[in-house]
């Protein structure tokens, strides 16, 4: 067999700066392994919308390893900005499509015995309907995120056009999935497909598995940290025990919530934003919530900072994802791989959290709109014992559910064997 996929992604390429681009990072490498061990001639174009050195995102280092692959190809595709702007809006979605959409629709498809175009997320949606049709040609759309779940960036000013533009962007790629042939939707989480089966009307036999997991093979502890984080770990490195939240400057990612957390429970608040720009007006209000529950407050650090905590922080560790809307926690797989017993993995009671975690098994899960009954909750099971047990069901869980490697190889036999339609 010869095959040939199209890879189509906003980050994960030649940015690293959302979920996203981890997870695409994830595909790129896990195919490459899984078709080279069953011995398949294959080639993967990638396709990453044009991004200036300087961008918000971009990173050497994610594109020059993605390019280690001897199978693999770049495109960097104009999205009508001369890379100035990165994610943008409809207007720039829609030429990034299109213009990725005239490469696509060049490839002699009948040199391959398949095509296979998976394309991820937002700005990609409406490409499935702009690619030429062929009997061998299979399409994939992976959405990462809804407007009916996430809403609108603050990073948005005219948030009710975008609101309503994203809306109806998302829902014709999803129509036109539904009523068409070898296209098909990719879901990354059981708790997002009931939403897009029920929100979106997305036909059920269009699903294909393929669940954000996470690669189990075990990295060697990094020691490449600078002295800006050596130094900013020494604010709280004598602590006994830490809360631990870190993600976007978004009101929906709940950092501000965190900070109460700690100060009720009466344990430092460690707390890693990540900012769309200076003087983002969210920014203040997390000063003002570490000025109040003497938290310490990190914006934009370097990137490996989590990670220099969970490695090197000696005493106990409360990791809390509290967002209030998520498809899919990846941070909570990504400490479990850790395998530390002094870690517990605390997430807010929302659905998504409740598929990844089974409440006070391998994780606890709480309602943050109630802080005491939360603060209580997570003292109780604050304790070695507990920790250590959670930790030993959640390495069971990583492998019965989320090995990345099985999950590629699973979503390959689709692709391979002919169980679509």
């Amino acid at each position: 067999m010869k095959l040939l996929i199209n890879l189509c992604a906003h980050d994960g390429i030649t940015s690293h700066y959302t979920g996203v681009g981890t997870m695409v990072k994830r595909y790129i490498k896990l195919l490459n392994k899984e078709l080279e061990n069953r011995e398949i001639e294959f080639c993967i174009n990638i396709f990453s919308p044009e991004y200036n050195h300087d961008s918000f995102g971009f990173s050497h280092e994610t594109k020059n390893n993605n390019l280690l692959y001897k199978n693999v190809k770049l495109f960097q595709i104009s999205n009508g900005t001369q890379g100035k702007v990165n994610f943008g809006t409809l207007k720039e979605w829609r030429e990034l499509s299109k213009n990725t959409a005239n490469v696509i629709n060049n490839i002699n498809f009948s040199a391959y015995d398949k095509v296979i175009t998976i394309y991820n997320d937002t700005p990609f949606a409406g490409l499935g309907k702009m690619l030429s049709c062929a009997d061998n040609h299979y399409k994939i759309w992976i959405p990462h995120s809804s407007v009916k779940i996430h809403k609108v960036d603050s990073a948005i000013k005219n948030s009710a056009d975008y609101y309503f533009d994203r809306l109806k962007w998302e829902q014709d790629a999803i129509d036109y999935i539904n009523n068409n042939k070898l296209n098909y939707l990719g879901v990354v989480g059981l708790s997002f497909e009931r939403h897009l089966l029920e929100e979106y009307h997305l036909k059920e036999e269009k699903v294909v598995k393929i669940v954000n997991g996470i690669e189990l093979k075990r990295k060697r502890k990094s020691r490449l940290f600078n002295y800006v984080i050596k130094k900013s770990f020494k604010s709280f490195k004598n602590e006994k025990t830490i809360i631990l939240a870190y993600g976007r400057a978004e009101e929906y990612k709940g950092l501000d919530v965190a900070m109460k957390l700690g100060a009720e429970m009466e344990i430092k608040s460690v707390i890693i934003a990540q900012s769309y720009y200076i003087d983002q007006p969210i920014l203040r209000l997390y000063q003002d919530c570490a000025n109040k529950y003497n938290s310490c407050l990190f914006i934009d650090p370097p990137f490996n900072f989590p990670n220099y905590i969970l490695q090197h922080f000696k005493g106990k560790i409360v990791l809390l994802v509290p967002s209030k809307r998520e498809i899919m926690g990846l941070i909570i797989n990504e400490v479990r791989k850790l395998n530390k017993n002094n870690i517990l993995i605390v997430a807010n009671k929302i659905e998504s959290f409740s598929e990844q975690i089974t409440d006070t098994e391998d994780g606890v899960l709480v309602d943050l709109n109630d802080i005491k009954h939360s603060a209580d909750k997570v003292k109780k099971f604050l304790n070695s014992k507990d920790i250590k047990r959670m930790n030993k069901n959640s390495q069971l869980r990583l492998r019965q559910e989320y090995d990345m490697k099985k999950i590629i190889g699973e979503f390959l036999n689709f692709i391979l064997e002919d169980k679509y339609e």
